[in-house]
């Protein structure tokens, strides 16, 4: 069966591009610039009804949401030492890291991100504004306490957790510029001399 990828750069979908590359799995990559009016037509929504970037097909499955899609190919293509299985200790660590980097960062990121490019589509209240801020604040800071004495998230090797983590950190530094503490920083510097990363960065 056939795995095609729909990517968008610097969205979402490069969490499963990223890992695609670093397994070095035959894939088909359909890249498709933003474009809201597209998203929303019939002709996209046959692809992925939510109207959205990624959409993942192995065959004829749809898989969406990009942590989801990252832990469907380790599940599917692996095993890779790119998963943490329950058997490690950092199993938990890792499930925690690869989730929360969307639901408890990504996702407050992106109000920050839309209230900057776009504040008469997508501003909101100077009051929830401060909130999101705060929100993704409180995740830098337990991010950089759970980086004392680690290069990388859980089992002392690179994984899927790292990918997901390592994508909402350029969402945070690069495309929202807030600054990182210095753990943080030093990480997603490493992260970024990945050649897989470097890749699918260059996607456009």
């Amino acid at each position: 069966m056939s795995l095609i990828l729909f990517h968008t750069p610097n969205s979402r979908s490069l969490r499963p591009l990223w890992l695609l590359e670093e397994l070095g799995l035959d894939f088909d990559l359909n890249t498709i610039a933003y474009d809201a009016e597209y998203f929303a037509s019939d002709a996209y929504r046959e692809i992925n009804p939510m109207g959205k970037v990624p959409a993942f097909y192995d065959g004829d499955h749809l898989v969406l949401e990009s942590t989801v899609i990252l832990e469907y190919i380790l599940a599917k293509h692996g095993p890779s030492p790119l998963g943490v299985t329950p058997e490690e200790s950092d199993f938990g660590h890792y499930l925690t890291w690869l989730h929360m980097a969307e639901s408890g960062l990504s996702h407050y990121l992106a109000v920050l991100l839309g209230q900057m490019m776009n504040p008469e589509k997508y501003g909101v209240s100077e009051n929830f504004a401060s909130y999101v801020k705060y929100q993704a604040e409180k995740a830098f800071e337990m991010l950089d306490n759970h980086l004392a004495g680690r290069s990388f998230i859980a089992a002392e090797r690179f994984t899927a957790a790292d990918i997901s983590v390592g994508y909402s950190l350029f969402l945070a530094s690069v495309l929202c510029r807030m600054p990182l503490p210095d753990r943080v920083q030093a990480y997603f510097e490493r992260l970024q001399d990945r050649p897989a990363w470097k890749k699918a960065i260059s996607v456009k």
